[in-house]
């Protein structure tokens, strides 16, 4: 028969529950007694048989700190049960032991996390003017001229620098004055290939009004001082001296367009139909960036007009992913969380507290969204995710059907189930901001905005 608890239960802030328990000494008692035994048995000592030592040795050996914490591993899961059963709570997760408050009596104090509140307000009302991307002139100028820079003829040149022209150097920059116990810091290119224009920048602005004129062979030094509003903070205000040496001068030489360097460049009719392509490709990139755009908007209106409250466990979950993630980035880069950290000179708490912000913002889009998967009734059938784990598989060069295999589990089937429903539900609210009042039916069969 278990002894009865007493239960105090507090509610919080944020969908928690503290809960003080108060266990009978005679449990607490007994608990202690088979922790005693158990270590006895996992540590046998010599004279006495495993199980059968004397609670008062037992302490002798081990003391009574080591016997509390083998006891409070199993007592404190069951009371924990009990005196959820006892205060008829629903746990969003498991809760978590804060605090021993007292031993005579043992009194434990737990946090259990509930499951979210979300309201949110009368949605199909939320209007946001949507503005259609357009491409100017000047855009399709720009990115005609860049792909006529790309053809350019690069030759050698045996004669001095002139603007326009691609200079091979061996770079060497030095920062002046470095700060007290610091080396000075010392940067090293060889074999650097420069486009001498008035508006190349690296390493410095003007860096042209240095080359130019300058043969293969020559040597130059330039010093300069970088503004103080220089998007690279260390640099700001401070002065540095750069060495060239020129190994070799190259001319440039950019063709002008016609209609046989168009289709030079692919499946062109002519420089008409180039331009045409160029525009089209231009206008729909624009109006994808628009509509993602558009409906991250609208689930920031809708975030900020839903009353929204959860337990701070979904924030450091969201955390943990992030940092999952880049971990995962800093793999592909060939380095280590730890690297990292160190490079940046911060702490894996530091590194928690700049992603903390950015993970309650994902938190309450995620909560919003699932609330209106729910009130809307979306579903997603089995035919769709299968069509998603196919297009997923297809962007993939997948021979022997791994990458398939991996996106068939129930986690992923799982996981592709809900991106499917949020994006469902993307759609209907982008759909609902523009006044189209859609139903859930015309959303599940059209095609989903990626927010």
């Amino acid at each position: 028969m278990t002894l009865p608890i007493k239960v105090d239960s507090q509610a919080l802030d944020d969908r928690q529950v503290q809960l003080t328990v108060e266990v009978p000494p005679e449990r607490y008692n007994a608990a202690m007694r088979l922790a005693a035994r158990r270590l006895s048995q996992r540590d046998r000592i010599p004279g006495f048989r495993p199980g059968k030592v004397p609670f008062e040795v037992v302490v002798g050996r081990f003391g009574e700190e080591a016997i509390f914490d083998e006891a409070l591993d199993t007592l404190g899961q069951d009371v924990y049960r009990q005196a959820i059963e006892d205060s008829q709570l629903d746990p969003f997760a498991p809760g978590t032991l804060n605090e021993v408050v007292s031993r005579e009596p043992l009194v434990l104090r737990y946090v259990v996390p509930l499951a979210p509140e979300v309201e949110l307000g009368n949605y199909r009302k939320l209007r946001l003017p949507f503005k259609p991307a357009a491409v100017q002139d000047e855009a399709l100028d720009r990115v005609m001229e860049d792909l006529r820079q790309r053809q350019a003829i690069i030759e050698p040149a045996s004669r001095p620098i002139q603007l326009a022209d691609v200079a091979l150097v061996d770079l060497e920059g030095r920062l002046d004055q470095p700060a007290e116990g610091e080396q000075a810091e010392v940067v090293k290119q060889e074999g650097l290939s420069l486009l001498v224009e008035n508006e190349t920048d690296w390493p410095f602005a003007g860096v042209a009004g240095h080359l130019v004129g300058r043969a293969a062979g020559d040597e130059v030094s330039a010093q300069h001082s970088f503004a103080e509003d220089y998007p690279s903070e260390e640099l700001r205000g401070r002065g540095a001296t750069f060495h060239f040496r020129v190994r070799e001068v190259k001319s440039r030489t950019v063709p002008v367009w016609t209609d046989d360097l168009a289709r030079s460049l692919g499946d062109y009719v002519d420089l008409l139909d180039l331009r045409i392509k160029v525009r089209k490709s231009l206008t729909d990139s624009a109006a994808k960036e628009a509509e993602a755009g558009y409906a991250d908007e609208v689930i920031g209106k809708l975030v900020e007009q839903a009353k929204i409250q959860f337990p701070p466990l979904l924030t450091e979950q969201e955390i943990d992913d992030l940092i999952h993630d880049l971990v995962h980035q800093l793999e592909a880069r060939g380095l280590s969380l730890d690297q990292y950290l160190k490079a940046e000179a911060k702490t894996e708490i530091d590194l928690r507290d700049e992603f903390r912000e950015r993970a309650e913002r994902r938190v309450r889009r995620a909560l919003v969204l699932g609330k209106l998967v729910d009130l809307e009734k979306f579903e997603v059938e089995d035919a769709q995710i299968e069509g998603r784990i196919g297009q997923m598989a297809r962007t993939v060069q997948d021979p022997e059907g791994s990458v398939r295999r991996a996106l068939s589990t129930d986690s992923a089937k799982r996981r592709i189930r809900n991106e499917l429903l949020f994006e469902q539900a993307v759609t209907f609210l982008v759909a609902v901001a523009k006044g189209e009042d859609p139903t859930p039916a015309t959303v599940s069969s059209a095609e989903p905005t990626q927010p």
